[in-house]
């Protein structure tokens, strides 16, 4: 059974300003560090986008792709929403789903991209790995996967100040925000089991904050762990 939907909407309007004070522009940064890359993309999932910052860069640097961009939060989408309305087209190229990622349905084979920044850390292991397991199908044969997010650097400087952090910031979200994750999982591990290999990645703060796009090269016949129809090398 899952837990109870998380609840993002008090925070909505002081989002961007409590991200700012705690990291400046870094996260930002972080989520469009590999925007060059995804210029090909037609028709993307945005999940968990928050107020709307990576669709607004996506959109504009995009002018072909159509996004379905899923939320937990009404405030959170409100906010993206009006964010992209300067933007000419831009409300005609996106459809706002307010759900959650655990029980919503993903229609198999429709997407080219998958942007998950930020968001995937909010799940525990055993959730990230059903969430991701859903998400595969939905992405197509050479499709993109673009994960930014928190990372343990490398180091035992920045390992124990990055512990540190992460530690006040799940104890805040978990009391604020209802979300299930304690602490943080690396998705990797899982995204290489279903067949992605990464791409590129960038980073900063040692390591801390990391950009990577992860391709999806075959499908992954999961009770040998081994590719299916994988092309040769």
């Amino acid at each position: 059974m899952s837990a109870p939907r998380p609840r993002f909407d008090w925070l909505a309007p002081a989002y961007v300003w409590l991200e700012r004070l705690s990291y400046g522009n870094r996260l930002q940064r972080c989520r469009t560090a590999l925007l060059g890359e995804l210029s090909n993309a037609k028709s993307a999932l945005i999940l968990g986008d928050g107020d709307g910052r990576f669709l607004e860069a996506l959109l504009r640097s995009n002018p072909q792709i159509a996004v379905d961009s899923l939320d937990v939060s009404p405030g959170m989408i409100a906010l993206a929403r009006r964010r992209i309305e300067a933007i000419p087209g831009a409300i005609e190229r996106v459809h706002f789903q307010l759900a959650d990622a655990r029980t919503a349905a993903f229609p198999a084979g429709k997407y080219d991209l998958i942007v998950t920044n930020f968001f995937l850390d909010c799940f525990p292991e055993n959730e990230l790995q059903a969430l991701i397991a859903r998400l595969i199908p939905s992405l197509q044969t050479g499709g993109h996967w673009l994960v930014g997010d928190f990372r343990h650097p490398e180091g035992r400087a920045a390992g124990w100040i990055a512990q540190i952090a992460l530690a006040g910031m799940y104890l805040v979200f978990r009391a604020g925000t209802r979300i299930p994750a304690s602490r943080l999982v690396d998705p990797d591990p899982i995204l290489k089991t279903h067949g992605l290999i990464c791409k590129t990645t960038e980073s900063q703060l040692k390591g801390f904050l990391t950009s990577a796009i992860w391709i999806k090269e075959s499908q992954v016949n999961l009770s040998s762990g081994t590719p299916a129809n994988y092309p040769p090398r």
